[in-house]
């Protein structure tokens, strides 16, 4: 029984630990010449794989994502 705890405690710990959120600043420009701002910038913020799915997504469509 103490080893089923302790491996599941250790278990729960390595995942608790790996899905800390990651944050990331992603920007792009514009093509329209009539805008205030040609550059646009959004933050994503998430845990694990939405978080990558996310970055991913938006580098797909020519924007360039930095981790903060």
């Amino acid at each position: 029984m103490k080893k089923a705890l302790t491996i599941l405690s250790v278990a729960f710990f390595a995942f608790a630990l790996s899905s800390c959120e990651k944050c990331a600043t992603c920007t792009t420009t514009e093509d329209d010449p009539n805008a205030t701002s040609t550059v646009r910038e959004t933050e994503i913020c998430g845990n694990g794989r939405e978080y990558t799915d996310q970055v991913t997504i938006y580098e797909r469509t020519n924007w360039t994502c930095t981790e903060n």
